[in-house]
């Protein structure tokens, strides 16, 4: 037992979740040499050559804004990665032919080379394609080499095979960081079944220009009762909207928002948006009867006051096929469908904007997020009904407020704009694209040294509240059982709780995070006696210490304070079994979580740092770091 208890500590979003029951003109570029009429070449700064204005008709979802890469009328400057590649001329989108890559195999793949190098900073690309037989669509771009590529993944839905627009976003940067003013190729490639055979016919390949800020949607999915109760106050705090889907049959059952609910939320600038109901998916319907279920639902939600974010559908059960596609965009203005990948701000592809699960933070959606920051593209995020950390069950549609707030702290740690499907459709976005200036190295005392408290006690409890000042809070925990963690909460606040320390098999452990000024209490899991010291110690500026810097231990323990003039780039490894985790925490109270992984790790991460920092690490084994300008 903790040796004081205080248990008369308000209420928190804690109990209440618990209640809830638990267009620019289109120019040409190619990757090699156009003869203009006079017999000479023309050449750009990019190394691609520019080609007259492009005149030709264009059919869906070929587009005209931007400029053209290639669009496919020669294709001696392609390359057949693996299978063949011919002209499609009965399939064209723009000009006169499409291209077609196929093979036996199971991968079919194209490439185009820039010699020179092609400048691909500030652009999006996207390109028209068809997958008559692929799973997967993907798009690497070398900058310049391989081992600096970024990859564009998209993931067909069973039974496509129709023509849409893929916006080329980001998701995978698998090696150094990439020089996107030097893309020296770009291939294209069609993972089709296994054992084949494997086909692509793709069109007008293109670059438009990106928008000046990262954003994100974030979806409700349902619109759940821990939507409105928890999560629309945590988001009003940040002056952030977001979209509702919604099955027009289901509002008000229990468990989900009323109609008085979506409607104060729709006043807030939120989005209601279409989810209908289908006892049979969709592309397993007639096509009539696909449009009688969408222009139902659509219909019903306008009725309801809810014009606005009734055009825009997410599809049900993640289902769709060239039918449902065509069908789609005769009766919404915009549809998201469950995939992966970032996409453009806006997408030149609105009807099927991909979006991914938001409960997967530490496993793919802080990836996304920071991917959407440094190359300013879109993530939509799907968020299920919120519950308490201990209510969420493997594979459950739930997802925890802890991890729930960590990801809203994420996004505004990283600056994204929170936006709404209308914002895409109708050209509102307001993005801030400043970027944060470059600090001056402060001098004197940073932070005042602020409270300290001990705590002693056996197994596990809760500690009386405390207060804590603004600042860092060190903890060093000593225990004599086999394993501790121990929380920290704010007993009146969001009822979230966040991990101070967890170590095993190691006596001690320290740890560090950013506080503010507010009361606090301990929960403490543990099997033995143990003792918690809690320190806010003053930082002074001759504490800082310069990049680069490399630091190694085992357990939990804590690196800083640094001085970092903005982004940083971290090597970390760990050959532990257990949780892994790194935090980065700045003096201005921000934190961004780093890794957060089980058993062994190498890898780097990207930090938006900036001003003095710490990385705290909680691990189990042996762990390095490598701390460098980014």
């Amino acid at each position: 037992m903790v040796s004081e208890r205080d248990s008369d500590d308000g209420s928190s979003r804690r109990r209440l979740l618990a209640s809830l029951g638990a267009g620019a003109v289109s120019t040409t570029l190619a990757g090699c040499a156009d003869m203009l009429p006079d017999g000479t070449t023309s050449g750009d700064e990019t190394g691609a050559i520019k080609g007259d204005m492009a005149t030709d008709s264009t059919n869906w979802p070929a587009i005209e804004t931007g400029e053209v890469l290639s669009d496919f009328e020669t294709l001696e400057e392609w390359t057949a990665r693996t299978g063949e590649l011919s002209a499609a001329p009965d399939e064209a989108r723009l000009g006169s032919q499409a291209a077609v890559v196929e093979s036996d195999e199971g991968t079919a793949g194209m490439e185009l080379r820039f010699p020179d190098g092609l400048d691909l900073e500030g652009w999006d690309v996207s390109m028209a394609v068809k997958p008559e037989s692929a799973d997967r669509i993907i798009v690497e771009f070398l900058a310049p080499t391989r081992r600096e590529r970024l990859s564009s993944i998209r993931v067909v839905p069973d039974g496509y095979d129709g023509w849409f627009r893929m916006d080329c976003g980001y998701q995978q940067k698998p090696g150094d960081d990439p020089d996107l003013s030097n893309v020296t190729g770009i291939n294209i490639i069609a993972d089709g079944p296994e054992g084949g055979p494997s086909k692509l016919l793709v069109d007008d390949l293109r670059r438009t220009e990106s928008a000046s800020n990262g954003a994100v949607v974030l979806a409700f999915h349902g619109g759940h009762d821990s939507h409105y109760e928890v999560a629309a106050e945590m988001l009003a705090e940040r002056d952030w909207r977001a979209a509702v889907p919604v099955t027009p049959e289901r509002i008000g059952d229990s468990g989900r928002m009323g109609l008085a609910e979506l409607r104060e939320l729709s006043e807030r600038g939120w989005d209601i948006c279409s989810l209908p109901a289908v006892s049979t998916p969709l592309p397993n319907q007639p096509a009539d009867r696909q449009r009688v279920v969408l222009e139902t639902a659509r219909d019903e939600l306008a009725s309801d006051g809810f014009e606005d974010g009734s055009r825009h559908l997410f599809v049900p059960d993640g289902r769709m096929d060239a039918t449902t596609y065509d069908v789609v965009r005769d009766v919404h203005e915009s549809a998201f469908l469950y995939s992966a990948g970032t996409t453009s701000v806006p997408p030149t592809e609105m009807h099927m904007i991909p979006f991914i699960w938001g409960p997967a933070l530490h496993t793919g959606v802080r990836r996304h997020l920071n991917i959407s920051d440094q190359y300013d593209l879109l993530t939509v995020l799907r968020i299920p009904r919120l519950v308490d950390a201990e209510d969420v069950g493997v594979d459950e549609n739930r997802m925890s407020l802890d991890d729930f707030g960590l990801l809203l702290d994420h996004v505004e740690h990283r600056g994204l704009d929170v936006v709404t499907p209308s914002d895409l459709v109708d050209g509102t976005l307001d993005l801030d694209g400043d970027e944060p200036p470059i600090g001056t190295r402060p001098s004197g005392t940073l932070l005042e040294a602020g409270q300290s408290h001990t705590f002693e006690g056996t197994g596990s409890g809760e500690s009386p509240t405390f207060e804590l000042d603004d600042g860092v809070l060190v903890t060093t925990v000593s225990h004599d059982g086999e394993e501790i963690a121990v929380d920290v909460t704010k007993p009146g606040g969001l009822g979230r709780n966040e991990n101070l320390l967890t170590t095993s098999e190691n006596a001690t452990g320290e740890s560090i995070m950013a506080v503010d000024d507010d009361t606090y209490r301990l929960e403490v899991d543990a099997d033995g006696a143990w003792s918690i010291d809690l320190s806010q110690p003053a930082v002074h500026a001759d504490d800082l210490e310069d990049l680069p810097v490399e630091a190694s231990g085992t357990g939990s323990a804590f690196v800083g304070p640094l001085w970092t003039d903005r982004d940083v780039r971290v090597v970390a490894t760990h050959d532990g079994d257990g949780t892994f985790i790194v935090d980065g925490y700045g003096a201005d109270g921000s934190r961004e979580v780093l890794v957060h992984r089980t058993g062994e790790f190498s890898n780097s991460r990207s930090y938006k740092a900036g001003g003095p920092v710490w990385l705290n690490v909680e691990a189990d084994g042996d762990w390095t770091l490598e701390i460098s300008d980014s």
